[in-house]
């Protein structure tokens, strides 16, 4: 196991301070969940994820007061969550226990002991918990032989009929990891998704676990798998193309540049040329602009790359460019090496300032002004016309786009 002293100082200090306060308490803090599976794998970068039988809100309130730290309740849950500056968030949980009272409704949650809370658990191998005051390992389901067997196991058959949305976190947690399904939770989960299991599940809850997917740092591979496995019928119907190879390219684009937005260039290749694609959204929360980028790509990459193709001057492409969002722009360049280096340019063209203004100009106001301007940065980056006769350039088009405006007497 990692020992405390080895995590970065944070975290150490986090549960530092969490044993302080606890042997004042009288409390008894289990760490437990993923941070344990961390540790016991060797990773210098947990959560802090504690459980205790009794005396959660004591420890919670008497911390937040020791590190000057607020602390926010959730009852329904019975959690609490500690912040203060320069320490990770601190998650503080009476041990609880669940009952399902319909296959993908979400839990009922009551006090319980803490073999209860390791039972109710997704995956053995999330259900170890180590007693902070003396680093003792409890681990009624084996989880760390899941652990050595570099395997994802559930720990009874009706799991993903409760939880459906447990498929989504065993497959990523599993590409996460580098690990295998364990054979019977494999048969499990394919069993669940063939019997329509994410049926009562909602769309939001769904796309919550999609997006964590996205976040992921192997996105591609963990979305590749998800599809292949038919986890993402509920949500996109079944697949009418294979994506593979785009959630590959979408996986390098961010390699590149992580400015841009995941969720629309990931959705919009799961959903390119999908003619349903505007309802496959419903539940996603997307805002407008957002929900527009991504069909932007599901509906028009293709006649994009076909426009580029018929493009002959630089102008041309450019006025393409500039009606393309950032991430349709990068499917462009990965789509078509050729435009690369005609893309790089555009960026340089993006950031390229006129020293000129609208009042330089002498002409009437109006919006045939910033067309002008935009026209004559356009002409000088290109080298249409030199710097020097901007003016006179910007001057004389302003007056024919203001030309145009006026109806004929």
């Amino acid at each position: 196991m990692t020992a405390l002293p080895e995590l970065p100082n944070p975290q150490r200090r986090a549960l530092e301070l969490v044993k302080e306060v606890a042997a004042e308490k009288g409390a008894r803090p289990f760490l437990v969940g993923g941070p344990v599976r961390d540790l016991l794998l060797g990773r210098h970068v947990i959560d802090i994820d504690l459980t205790l039988e009794d005396g959660a809100p004591v420890l919670a309130r008497a911390l937040a007061k020791r590190i000057d730290g607020r602390v926010r309740s959730f009852p329904q849950f019975l959690t609490y969550k500690v912040t203060a500056e320069g320490l990770p968030e601190i998650d503080i949980a009476t041990a609880r226990k669940e009952r399902y009272r319909a296959p993908g409704a979400l839990p009922t949650v009551t006090a319980g002991k803490l073999k209860d809370d390791l039972l109710r658990r997704d995956f053995s191998i999330n259900a170890i918990a180590m007693d902070l005051r003396d680093g003792s390992l409890h681990d009624p389901t084996k989880g760390e032989d899941d652990l050595h067997a570099k395997r994802v196991r559930v720990l009874h058959d009706k799991s993903f009929i409760d939880d459906p949305t447990r498929i989504f976190r065993a497959i990523r947690l599993a590409t996460r990891l580098g690990f295998t399904l364990e054979p019977h939770t494999f048969e499990l989960m394919a069993e669940a998704i063939a019997t329509n299991a994410f049926e009562p599940v909602s769309r939001e809850r769904m796309w919550r676990e999609l997006f964590l997917a996205m976040d992921e740092k192997d996105a591609p591979r963990v979305l590749i798998e998800l599809r292949r496995s038919g986890a993402l019928d509920a949500l996109f119907g079944p697949p009418h193309r294979d994506v593979s190879k785009g959630l590959e390219e979408v996986g390098q684009i961010f390699e590149h540049d992580p400015s841009l937005d995941r969720y629309v260039l990931y959705t919009g290749i799961l959903l390119r040329g999908d003619l349903e694609a505007i309802a496959r959204l419903e539940g996603s929360g997307f805002s407008q602009k957002r929900a527009r980028n991504t069909l932007h790509i599901v509906y028009d990459l293709e006649r994009f790359v076909e426009a580029l193709s018929s493009a002959r001057t630089e102008r041309q492409r450019f006025r393409l460019y500039k009606s393309a969002t950032p991430e349709m722009r990068s499917l462009i360049g990965m789509h078509q090496p050729d435009e690369a280096p005609r893309l790089a340019r555009f960026e340089e063209f993006q950031s390229f300032k006129l020293p000129l203004r609208g009042n330089d100009l002498e002409v009437p106001g109006g919006p045939h002004v910033a067309k002008a301007l935009e026209r004559t940065r356009e002409a000088v980056f290109n080298g249409e016309i030199a710097a020097d006769d901007a003016r006179t350039f910007a001057r004389q088009i302003a007056l024919k786009y203001l030309k145009e405006q006026r109806p004929e007497p």
